[in-house]
């Protein structure tokens, strides 16, 4: 897809995921979690470009987490994110930064959530009621998939969100957007993207994103998909009983024979 029509495609479906899932109200602070990657650097551009053409006001302000694993100097991004006119804050994540240097091994669990932690009081602390996150529909696929394969249940990540004690709304205006566009959009827009090294590390992730990347050179629209599927979901043909509602399962009753006589 060319550069001209990378950015209606990506406005197009974020706009179709924040309308659809009443992600931002009017006045709202919104704190993007920007890692460095063309997934968040698209996402800080998109909900600028968005604010735009929004039927109401609202703010934005990009948060970064230092964690000792970025591959370059982080602040090779800063150029990018001022010339959107949004502020950039760079915190420091004090555990894991301290488990690098003591040569702790850990796994991505446990940076994620330190991650999300320090993303959460910074929000906190610059007076925003919502946190964008930078997930897109390759991530909500593997997320299903993780989750059914390894987890035993049908789950995956939901558009909107509320933090633990309630006091943030958690948004993806990704979710309809795959991994092919925001990677144009980089392109298209020069966005100088920092990458982490965890990313290069062997995980079920990587394995999961190798088997649908291997799909989609043959199945074109495999994420979007999985994705749509995540929105199309008939609780009858799965097992748990709880998802039956008294009176409204279609299917017979054990031993009752409904066929025509």
């Amino acid at each position: 897809m060319t550069g001209s029509r990378v950015e209606p495609r990506v406005l197009d479906l974020v706009a179709r995921a924040m309308g659809r899932f009443a992600m931002l109200r009017p006045g709202d602070r919104v704190a993007v979690g920007v890692s460095g990657g063309k997934d968040s650097l698209c996402l800080l551009s998109a909900l600028a470009a968005c604010r735009r053409r929004a039927p109401f006001p609202y703010e934005l302000v990009a948060v970064t987490v230092e964690q000792g694993k970025f591959k370059a100097d982080i602040r090779t991004i800063e150029a990018s994110i001022a010339r959107l006119g949004v502020p950039w804050v760079l915190r420091r994540d004090a555990a894991t930064l301290c488990l690098v240097a003591d040569g702790v091994a850990h796994g991505c669990d446990v940076c994620s959530r330190h991650r999300r932690r320090v993303l959460y009081q910074a929000a906190g602390d610059l007076g925003c009621s919502v946190l964008a996150l930078g997930h897109t529909a390759d991530d909500c696929a593997e997320s299903l998939l993780r989750n059914i394969l390894f987890n035993g249940r049908i789950a995956s990540l939901p558009p909107v969100s509320r933090s633990r004690r309630g006091a943030l709304r958690l948004i993806r205006p990704l979710v309809f957007v795959p991994e092919s566009l925001t990677e144009a959009w980089a392109r298209a827009h020069g966005l100088a993207t920092v990458g982490c090294v965890c990313g290069d590390r062997d995980s079920v992730r990587r394995e999961l994103r190798a088997f649908l990347a291997g799909l989609r050179t043959r199945r074109a629209g495999v994420a979007e998909s999985i994705v749509a599927a995540l929105g199309n979901v008939n609780p009858y043909t799965l097992l748990d009983p709880t998802l039956v509602k008294a009176g409204a399962d279609p299917s017979p009753a054990f031993g009752e024979d409904r066929a025509p006589r």
